[in-house]
């Protein structure tokens, strides 16, 4: 896809559905997400770059991605669950595989502690 057609599918395809599912997760906090949201500066420069460094930094060790899932278990449980495999679906790609490292996976979307 162009740029042109990449922006349609991001807003035509992509945000109503991803919209949907944070809003049901969390209406307060994520009710009203938009394009800046996920992609922050790069939505205002059109550049629509990922991952975007303004979203969490998410640890680069199996270690620190159990103490994260301890910490917030419920967010971890809904990026997991929801987010990635939706999100993958979305694209046409498969979700992160850990065997592998490949696929559609958290650091599309955010940086690394590395």
């Amino acid at each position: 896809m162009d740029h042109s057609a990449r922006l349609a599918f991001m807003k035509n395809t992509v945000m109503p559905k991803m919209h949907d599912e944070f809003a049901a997760a969390d209406p307060k906090k994520w009710g009203d997400i938009n394009c800046v949201t996920c992609h922050g500066d790069g939505a205002k420069a059109g550049t629509f770059k990922m991952p975007n460094p303004k979203l969490p930094v998410l640890p680069s060790t199996p270690d620190g991605h159990k103490k994260l899932m301890a910490d917030k278990p419920d967010s971890m449980k809904f990026m997991m669950q929801k987010v990635v495999p939706d999100m993958a679906a979305l694209l046409g790609v498969d979700p992160y595989n850990p065997a592998t490292k490949t696929g559609f996976g958290c650091h599309e979307c955010h940086t690394s502690d590395k």
